[in-house]
């Protein structure tokens, strides 16, 4: 999710010491990471959400919905690449978890697989299939996601009207400004099959996972603010706490390099942009290819 963002939010307003940010967990891949300003301006944050079960109990809410039949394993249920532009500004782009391409440098297949061979093998896939750089890589899974959003208290989105999602868990009977717990949270960004009530009929969004993308989105934007606004030190602190433990980053990524991010992205308000796609069957499987203006959508992060 948008880890790195927080993160840097709290080294922006001075609660995180160096202590905080060493003791997060790293992953090795440093090797395949492009270097901020070799080649090209702005930096690139390769955030990834996984479907990693570890540490949710069947005493979490919605746990059935989340466990699921027991699926093992690791794979990514939230792709998005930030970019922040050397002149303020920040976009933030979502890759489908069924854009199909060469994982790895072999044979095509979802992207969500990629992970299941590490992150270096999706950061590779990223670069190689898309043809954009990776500067810096943060990972979260859905335990983690879960304590971020205790941590801040509560995000706030707004809804044109009720909504749910039986297969998510979502169930929001009200419309206009909702406050989102961990729970509803989760159901919301994990949400394919999203029903709003319209005069008393209900719409499924026919977009699928291309209307869960834009609902991340905002979601996102809605978490960061949260931290963004927040000046209670405790608060701070218990924000820092819950973002140090849920969050996995790279190994080459500085304390300098957050402080850097954080001066960028502050009040820049990331839009977001649309990756054209297209529906496709390859055998028998459903997925998604890239679209005609893809090119023109993709040069921009590159």
């Amino acid at each position: 999710m948008l880890a790195l963002g927080l993160l840097a939010g709290c080294v922006a307003v001075g609660a995180l010491a160096w202590r905080s940010f060493d003791s997060v967990e790293r992953v090795p891949v440093a090797e395949v990471l492009d270097v901020p300003g070799s080649g090209t301006p702005g930096r690139n944050v390769l955030l990834v959400g996984t479907d990693s079960r570890t540490g949710i109990t069947d005493d979490d809410a919605n746990s059935e919905l989340i466990l699921g039949d027991g699926t093992s394993g690791t794979r990514t249920d939230t792709i998005m690449l930030l970019r922040l532009n050397d002149d303020g500004t920040a976009k933030f782009l979502s890759l489908p978890r069924d854009l199909w391409l060469p994982i790895d440098g072999g044979s095509q297949q979802r992207i969500n697989t990629a992970i299941g061979s590490g992150p270096d093998a999706l950061i590779r896939t990223v670069q190689d299939g898309l043809g954009l750089p990776v500067h810096h890589y943060v990972q979260v899974d859905l335990a983690g996601f879960i304590d971020l959003v205790d941590a801040v208290g509560g995000v706030t989105i707004t809804i044109a009207h009720p909504a749910f999602d039986r297969a998510s868990g979502l169930d929001l009977p009200v419309a206009g400004e909702v406050t989102l717990d961990s729970a509803s949270a989760l159901a919301w960004v994990r949400s394919r099959r999203y029903t709003e009530i319209i005069d008393g009929r209900e719409v499924t969004d026919p977009t699928s996972d291309l209307g869960r993308v834009q609902r991340q989105q905002d979601f996102m934007r809605a978490l960061f603010a949260e931290v963004s606004a927040e000046r209670n030190p405790a608060r701070l602190n218990s924000m820092v706490s819950a973002i140090t433990d849920a969050i996995v980053l790279d190994d080459a990524t500085s304390l300098g390099d957050a402080v850097t991010m954080a001066q960028r992205i502050r009040g820049a308000g990331p839009v977001s942009v649309v990756l054209p796609t297209i529906p496709a069957d390859i055998g028998g499987a459903a997925v998604l290819l890239l679209g005609d203006g893809a090119d023109e959508v993709l040069v921009d992060f590159r």
